[in-house]
């Protein structure tokens, strides 16, 4: 089996270097043509908007839980546009309330999400969406007992909850049952359907089953102390981590399911590294280290996921606007920008960098938001409008607000 194993993952590999892709430069050159066209529109839109919701229905940087009846008269979603992202606001639908500020939304599709509430014990019934984030509904079957600590999205529409000390799976998120994780054995690699994360304080990586919880550790891992797994794998299969290796920031990537694994060790920022995250687009690769309190530290920029060189480290801003008060993942826009964000930031949330990460703007226009996390399907922002909302992106570009509260 281990021969098999082996060739079926050369086969694959050997598969998807023979399919055709767009040249990212194709990509980026369309990409970057959206942007101006958004830019262009962005004026006429607005005006079109206020004279339909009326200028002081909704504030620019604030949106309030609508008042939403069966009589209400028809009207279009609110759309805010800056720079080229776009935020699409709550429809007349109804908002689902979670009885609780969101804590957790995952998708493991484009289509179907499932948002969690913030508990310490009795926890409130989460809520699923099958259309993107426009419709919700309460989960009736939602696990009970001990606070949830993770919502873990796997492929195929499976869902695993991981609580204080328990886990409950699920295949279509709507009927939950508790799982008793097995008796941790080493695994050759990640299976079908599998999900590796970082366990700690061991700083390794383990796999986890959809079905049944974590089931072990990666017999070979990857050479440094993992504190980050990337939540899906890059668009060419490949499984990122990053971490530590001694006091340097390092990362490393697997392209035969965690079989084997290549590290590369990073340049050490003055400040002392805690956890890198990573974010791929295409063949481009970037790793973003930060400290204990989650401020950025060093941005690191590859063009191939071999190679990584230094965009930001403070030494070398030379005066330019920094990025450490930057929280989240770091987004690889298709136009060939690096989107973060900066919390209550100002004048904006929403900061782009169009060479690598040496220096970032704001984008004004945009509701302020709170941080963005990467998820099985996309990324997800959280406290849009500096408030408990949330919204989901399949691209970090174009937006849809969740119409759960």
């Amino acid at each position: 089996m281990p021969d098999l194993d082996n060739r079926l993952a050369r086969s694959r590999t050997a598969l998807l270097d023979e399919i055709e892709q767009p040249p990212l430069a194709d990509v980026r050159r369309r990409a970057r043509r959206i942007r101006r066209r958004r830019s262009t529109a962005a004026g006429a839109t607005v005006l079109a908007l206020l004279a339909v919701i009326g200028i002081g229905a909704r504030p620019w940087q604030h949106d309030s839980t609508p008042d939403i009846t069966a009589t209400r008269p028809p009207a279009i979603a609110p759309v805010y546009q800056g720079g080229g992202i776009k935020i699409t606001g709550l429809s007349p639908d109804p908002v689902l309330s979670l009885d609780g500020a969101i804590a957790d939304v995952e998708f493991t599709d484009p289509q179907h999400g499932v948002a969690a509430a913030g508990c310490d014990k009795e926890c409130p019934p989460l809520a699923s969406t099958a259309d993107g984030g426009v419709h919700w509904q309460e989960v009736a079957q939602s696990p009970s007992g001990a606070g949830l600590t993770d919502v873990i999205a796997f492929p195929g529409g499976r869902w695993l909850l991981r609580g204080t000390d328990l886990y409950w799976a699920s295949a279509d998120a709507t009927r939950w049952h508790i799982v008793t994780p097995p008796t941790q054995t080493s695994r050759a690699s990640i299976g079908k359907g599998e999900l590796p994360q970082a366990e700690q304080p061991a700083g390794r990586v383990i796999v986890v089953s959809p079905d049944r919880g974590p089931l072990g550790p990666l017999a070979h891992q990857p050479g440094l102390a993992v504190r980050w797994v990337a939540p899906a794998p890059a668009g060419d299969g490949a499984w990122w981590v990053g971490g530590l290796d001694g006091a340097a920031p390092a990362v490393a990537v697997s392209h035969d399911s965690g079989r084997t694994w290549k590290k590369t060790t990073l340049p050490e920022p003055a400040t002392a590294t805690d956890t890198v995250a990573v974010s791929t687009l295409g063949s481009e690769v970037y790793a973003v280290a930060r400290n204990e309190a989650g401020e950025v530290l060093g941005i690191y920029h590859s063009t191939d996921g071999r190679g990584f060189a230094a965009t930001y480290l403070p030494a070398s801003t030379g005066g330019q606007e920094t990025p450490t008060r930057f929280t989240g993942d770091p987004v690889p826009l298709l136009d060939g920008r690096l989107l973060l964000v900066r919390p209550l930031g100002t004048p904006s949330s929403w900061w782009v960098s169009e060479d690598a990460g040496a220096t970032f703007t704001p984008v004004a226009g945009l509701p302020a938001v709170g941080s963005i996390r990467r998820t099985y399907a996309g990324y997800v922002a959280y406290r849009l409008f500096d408030d408990t909302w949330a919204a989901f992106s399949t691209d970090g570009a174009d937006w849809q607000k969740l119409q759960v509260y």
